[in-house]
């Protein structure tokens, strides 16, 4: 008997496996102990279980075979797979290949070791093939993402006007990234979402089976299925795409999402497919800064990210700055946090802890940019991530965490370290009373410090060579 595997972070609505008619049953699997490998926020389990169990729903009305092993189970993914195979005597496994390592090997040796067949699926959550963005980086030894991003529009004539970009530039980093003005902006909130059954019951599920995880089930606030993810898309390009470009850096202390789409978690585990996002932001009459600055993040960030990921295994162990430090407790918990702790870390690592999710920009330039000053365990950092962010999966954090937010790699995903004091953060957001107070304030002091304890590895790097002549110069006016 022919079975198909339904990865949790593959709910697609035309999942590949469904136009195979030799396929008899479809696996699904809820597995409690995988769960609590680390302390995942439980907005990311109701999400990955309601999704799950939609997707099943919907083969069952269609008239599909559905077998679960669900969190009651309390089964390790390994053992409730081996169980599906032997209850069901499957003679072959299909599933889509994940691009996480080592997925496709464990369930390869787990088929092999019940004498079943394989048969892997390419992987669909991304618009590249794996052997063209592989081929693209075994070119690209030093590679960056400026030039990944215009080989991905040139392959894909995305936003191309024949041989040339729509707008004959290839970024409008010019006129995006505005600070928010003080009065005059309107933000859109989010749609608000309305639990059915299925998700009602995996909030409740999830808040008795995980007391000790971030956050509270019963504030889950994002979209379970296909149909919903897109409704929700629909949102944002009628309502906030026009203007995400022009303040896609920008922070507010109030408003944890402002014009971004809050997308990821649907694109990453297939509720959404990266050809229906691009298609649904270019059809549109926004202005093209906004169009560009939303697709070089489709296309360009997030598919090289998953190239970085392929291409340098390495980037999972690096640590080039020798940072050993350990987070404390309440980096998991969100109590007894320090008094301080500064503002904007504060405000952020709150928000985080609710929903599970802040925007890029916090990510990077407060919540990294506070990890890599205070000298954290790279390993640490990104774990972390793992954990508490609802979208996060190693393929996207390994990159972005260990290369890009904490330059454990030295400097090959990203050209500098992605730090700053407090300036950069009052300029973008406003956390501080005056622009003095973040001049003063701990995180500025910290940025400094940071500087100076790892001046001989920075010196090289000539991103870095402005700020480091103003250490320098701040040091000897101390001495």
């Amino acid at each position: 008997m022919k079975a198909a595997l339904i990865l949790a972070t593959q709910q697609f609505a035309a999942h590949p496996a469904l136009a195979d008619d030799d396929v008899e049953e479809f696996f699904f699997i809820e597995s409690a102990p995988r769960f609590a490998k680390l302390p995942y926020h439980r907005h990311k389990i109701v999400l990955l279980v309601s999704a799950m169990r939609h997707t099943a729903r919907r083969l069952e009305e269609q008239g599909r075979t559905v077998r679960r092993i669900t969190l009651a189970d309390d089964l390790t993914f390994r053992a409730g797979l081996e169980r599906l195979i032997r209850k069901h005597r499957v003679t072959e496994l299909v599933w889509m290949s994940d691009p996480n390592r080592p997925v496709d090997e464990r369930i390869a040796a787990i088929c092999a070791a019940h004498g079943v067949e394989t048969d892997i699926l390419p992987d669909g959550l991304f618009l590249t093939p794996e052997e063209e963005v592989d081929e693209w980086f075994a070119e690209h030894p030093a590679p960056l993402m400026e030039d990944f991003y215009h080989w991905q529009r040139r392959r894909t004539g995305i936003l191309m006007d024949g041989g040339r970009p729509v707008g004959r530039r290839w970024n409008f980093d010019a006129d995006n990234r505005k600070p928010l003005p003080r009065k005059g902006v309107e933000i859109p909130p989010l749609p608000v979402r309305e639990y059915d059954v299925i998700t009602s019951a995996v909030i409740a599920e999830v808040d008795e089976r995980f007391p000790d995880h971030p956050g509270s089930a019963t504030q889950f606030w994002l979209p379970v299925t296909p149909e919903a993810a897109r409704a929700w898309l629909e949102v944002f390009v009628a309502e906030r795409l026009a203007d995400f470009g022009r303040y896609e850096d920008a922070m507010k202390a109030d408003e944890p999402f402002l014009f971004h789409a809050v997308i990821s978690p649907m694109l990453n585990i297939g509720l959404l497919t990266v050809d229906e996002v691009i298609a649904a932001v270019t059809r549109t009459d926004a202005p093209l800064a906004s169009v560009e600055g939303f697709v070089r993040q489709v296309i360009g960030w997030r598919e090289y990210m998953r190239g970085m990921y392929r291409a340098h295994p390495e980037l999972e162990r690096v640590n080039a700055l020798h940072l050993e430090s350990r987070l404390e407790k309440y980096w998991y918990s969100g109590r007894r946090l320090p008094s301080d702790l500064p503002v904007p870390v504060r405000t952020v690592l709150e928000r985080v802890h609710r929903r599970g999710y802040a925007h890029h920009i916090e990510r990077l330039m407060v919540l990294g940019n506070w990890f890599l000053l205070q000298g954290y365990a790279p390993r640490e950092v990104n774990a972390w991530f793992l954990a508490l962010f609802v979208d996060a999966y190693d393929w996207v954090m390994v990159p972005n965490v260990m290369g890009m937010s904490q330059f454990a790699d030295g400097g090959l995903v990203a050209t500098k370290p992605y730090v700053s004091g407090g300036a950069y953060l009052q300029k973008m957001g406003s956390w501080w009373p005056s622009a003095q107070d973040a001049k003063d304030s701990v995180f500025t002091d910290a940025y400094w410090e940071f500087l100076e304890r790892h001046e001989d590895v920075l010196a090289g790097n000539h991103r870095l060579s402005l700020a480091l002549a103003q250490m320098r110069k701040r040091r000897e006016g101390a001495g």
